[in-house]
């Protein structure tokens, strides 16, 4: 009887893991995803509290000097809103969702204006970093549009535009050579 229960559990077993496999195998084929984890946001900007933060926030940038670093910064301030975009969405709070998107894409604008203030051309490193980063959060803006109704996506579509805008400009400045980085001011 023991015998028959450990053999049929074990079969159960390995029928559920083989289904599993394929299961999630065709998954992975169907959509390719972006290896990139958004910071955590902490505080929503429906809480209360959130103005302290954004006070916070607006110190900490003022002074950061470092154009480098001024990007790091810039980058964590929009991988923090994607994510608070989608938690927002996920509590049904679409107006200020959108708000929101717009402002972490805006951050990705910013973060573009500090490289013609940088002496010389960052590590390629920085570049992909980058990259990846923006790709990420065109592959959350995409979810988020399917997750929302017809009448609500207007916002988010313009929010992945810039992003993708963006993104061109980010491999503009990524394709210039060293001796040409003080050349022009823009891309």
């Amino acid at each position: 009887m023991k015998r028959n229960l450990f053999a049929f559990l074990l079969m159960l077993f390995a029928i559920t893991s083989l289904f599993g496999s394929i299961a999630y195998g065709n998954e992975a084929s169907q959509t390719a995803h972006i290896q990139y984890n958004l910071a955590y946001p902490g505080i929503l900007p429906d809480n209360p509290l959130y103005k302290l933060k954004q006070l916070r926030d607006k110190i900490t940038n003022f002074l950061i000097s470092d154009p480098k670093k001024k990007v790091e910064f810039y980058l964590l301030q929009a991988d923090k809103g994607i994510l608070a975009t989608a938690m927002l969405i996920d509590k049904e709070n679409i107006a200020l969702a959108e708000q929101t998107a717009l402002k972490a894409e805006h951050n990705m604008t910013l973060l573009n204006n500090e490289f013609p203030k940088m002496p010389k051309k960052p590590d390629n490193s920085l570049f992909e970093k980058l990259k990846t980063a923006s790709l990420k959060h065109q592959e959350v803006l995409n979810s988020l549009i399917e997750r929302v109704s017809k009448d609500k996506q207007k916002t988010f579509v313009t929010v992945l535009d810039f992003s993708k805008r963006n993104l061109q400009t980010l491999e503009k400045y990524a394709k210039k050579t060293p001796l040409r980085w003080n050349m022009l001011d823009n891309p």
